[in-house]
């Protein structure tokens, strides 16, 4: 079976109308997002697909999808009249804080939703380097998400997943909410448990159960929890573990913020988090009129000139995924398996390549390696973007793939790791293997890369012959 139909993805290259698929930017519970090119403008889009992966599979060596077993053709075609009303809502709003939708196609037994692509980053990955926002960029990122809440509340629709992977911190502009969990109303509707598609930590209690009634307030809990973790560096205690600790007359897990104090944060925003993240839907505010002025007020305390330089204003570090990788990799071959903690710590220290240069070298004991450590990246100090140049000296890794490691990646490579890796660590591995192929890696070092995410030893070899065969 090929991989696309073992990761139930569509295969690169596909055409849906004008439309041709280029790769996989996320799996979900109940869709695909895909990257593909606008054949008639030259543009890019990014396409939603139906794919409920509960009650959905794809057809064998097809574009077609169907519900898993008479069972379920039910909830399949419910889900999807669901998420086709879901696409004629969005595609009113004209929020700047809202992804926007230019249309929808039916075809193949489901539906995709087609809409503008941004280049970015989800707030998710960018707080695996950054760690924590400040005060001032939890403002700058909740008062434009907040707008944008307004807007779908008004219109009698609620986001219901409200959580870091689904805020999108542009490049340039403000951030963006993005992904509606389309169909999931309907689908919680069925008499059957709905944790599984809620995410824990983000959801209240209101969202486990069918009884209890979800209006603003349930997302405002999930915005709360958000920037819970952009202070506290982790997820909120499960809602479901703060329900059994309160039934039992012990104290709510969940400590508030106020009273935990925080560096560096003010009693303002620290008491707005608490109130959004009140376990009782009476106690949290109930709309966003209550509470976004008081954000809006910290956002305002700053001018702008004194913003710090993140990818909210663009203006000076922003490490890439593919940086780090390369770096970590490097730095592993001096310290071993440490390396992946060292170089998280250091990016949450550094403002800079050379500091961060610096803070990793001090880590290797020997000097004439960590001198040639230092040699091994240079600074492009002239833009604002980092080049990273990897002049290998020794030949360990030369081995690895029979490849050149000069040799770019293309679609025949990508098709036979992804179907390599597939049968390792399942469905996602055709988003690692776009994400890692979605930079200037060679052949080698993309390789390098995925080969990480495979636990086993033997596996890791079956892997490589895999993908070595002619």
């Amino acid at each position: 079976m090929n991989a696309h139909n073992q990761s139930n993805t569509l295969p690169m290259g596909t055409r849906l109308e004008c439309y041709q698929i280029e790769n996989v930017l996320g799996v979900g519970g109940f869709g695909i997002t895909y990257k593909a090119k606008d054949l008639n403008l030259g543009c890019h889009v990014a396409i939603k697909e139906y794919f409920p992966a509960s009650f959905a599979v794809r057809a064998a060596n097809t574009c077609t999808v169907n519900s898993k077993s008479s069972n379920d053709n039910k909830i399949y075609t419910t889900g999807l009249h669901r998420f086709l009303d879901e696409a004629r809502v969005l595609a009113q709003f004209k929020s700047r804080s809202i992804i926007h939708v230019n249309r929808f196609i039916e075809a193949n037994g489901t539906a995709y939703i087609i809409m503008d692509y941004e280049e970015g980053v989800p707030l998710s990955r960018y707080l695996l380097k950054s760690k924590r926002l400040t005060e001032y960029e939890i403002a700058m990122v909740v008062v434009p998400i907040m707008e944008g809440l307004r807007t779908i509340h008004q219109s009698k629709y609620l986001h219901r997943d409200i959580k870091p992977s689904n805020i999108y911190l542009r490049k340039q502009g403000r951030p963006v909410l993005i992904d509606f969990g389309s169909a999931r109303q309907s689908i919680d509707n069925r008499d059957e448990a709905v944790t599984g598609f809620v995410t824990h930590g983000y959801a209240p209690f209101e969202q486990y159960n069918t009884h209890d009634e979800q209006g603003p307030w349930t997302d405002l809990y999930g915005l709360g929890a958000t920037l819970y973790r952009c202070i506290n560096g982790t997820s909120p205690v499960d809602a479901l573990d703060r329900l059994a600790a309160i039934q039992a007359g012990e104290p709510d897990p969940l400590k508030p913020l106020l009273l935990e104090k925080p560096d560096n944060y003010g009693s303002e925003v620290l008491s707005c988090i608490d109130w959004m993240l009140s376990f009782r839907i009476e106690n949290r505010p109930q709309s966003v009129d209550e509470i976004i002025h008081r954000f809006k007020a910290i956002r305002n305390k700053r001018s702008q000139p004194e913003a710090p330089q993140t990818v909210l204003s663009q203006k000076d570090i922003d490490w890439d995924a593919e940086f780090i990788s390369a770096i970590e990799l490097e730095l592993a071959t001096y310290i071993g398996p440490l390396a992946p903690i060292m170089v998280k710590k250091a990016l949450h220290e550094s403002t800079n390549l050379d500091e961060l240069h610096q803070s990793l070298a001090i880590n290797i004991d020997s000097p004439s390696h960590r001198e040639q450590f230092m040699q091994l990246f240079s600074v492009q100090a002239s833009t604002s973007q980092h080049s990273v140049t990897a002049d290998r000296t020794t030949t360990r890794n030369s081995a690895l793939l029979n490849l050149s490691d000069t040799q770019k990646t293309d679609n025949k490579f990508k098709n036979k790791v992804e179907q390599a890796l597939v049968k390792f660590i399942g469905p996602i591995a055709g988003v690692l293997v776009a994400e890692a192929m979605s930079g200037s890696l060679s052949r080698d070092d993309v390789v390098r890369k995925l080969l990480k995410e495979i636990q086993n030893e033997a596996d890791k070899n079956i892997f490589l012959n895999e993908i070595n065969k002619n």
